[in-house]
């Protein structure tokens, strides 16, 4: 997910309602479900992320009216492939529309509260991962002192290196031998130090 306008453009999503319709932790573990194996029927899904084809299903056809996911070929009833209808799109939390930031925030927190759970589980099962994923995994930090001219310039020029792979996500056949699926998410806010909550003094 991006902010930012690459070329070709991510998907822009303004729709208040196809923004709270995703903002469903069952529908977007569909969609991750969709990136990592390309198409799924909704037995299939259920078998992923829990639950059963009947609930799979309804949720796949509501991400399907909002224009999220789309039929593949082949297969009847509940037994039809599901594909990703595009893989990314672009939100803006600052819209003028309140409507939409207000939706677009909310849709944003869950992504967080998913993205936090899996790094904490990634923490707790790191030995569990090859040392060559280990050796390429890593988290970072840096203060930068810029315009927020600057910053969106760096902000744009990293969604450039990360789009350079989006065609692995709608195109599974395009991943070369050995792809492990790594999540990157970056994060860039403006820094404030708060102060230290005073220690609580010790009864005498």
């Amino acid at each position: 997910m991006s902010r930012t306008e690459p070329n070709p453009p991510l998907r822009s999503v303004r729709d208040p309602r196809s923004l709270r319709a995703l903002a469903h932790p069952a529908r977007i573990a569909l969609l991750e479900a969709l990136a990592l194996r390309g198409t799924l029927t909704a037995t299939e899904a259920a078998e992923i992320i829990g639950g059963n084809a009947s609930n799979a299903s309804y949720h796949l056809r509501t991400l399907a009216s909002h224009g999220y996911v789309t039929q593949a070929e082949g297969g009847v009833g509940r037994e039809r492939p599901w594909r990703l209808d595009g893989a990314g799109m672009s939100i803006d939390e600052n819209d003028e529309d309140p409507n939409v930031a207000q939706a677009a925030r909310a849709l944003t927190a869950v992504f967080s509260e998913r993205w936090d759970e899996r790094r904490r589980r990634y923490q707790a099962t790191r030995d569990q991962y090859p040392e060559t994923v280990r050796r390429a995994t890593g988290e970072g930090q840096a203060l930068l002192f810029v315009t927020p001219e600057e910053m969106a310039q760096v902000k744009d020029e990293i969604v450039a290196i990360l789009l350079r792979y989006q065609d692995r996500i709608e195109d599974p056949a395009a991943r070369p031998e050995g792809t492990v699926p790594f999540e990157v998410v970056v994060s860039n806010i403006p820094f404030a130090l708060e102060p230290e909550s005073a220690p609580e003094s010790e009864p005498e």
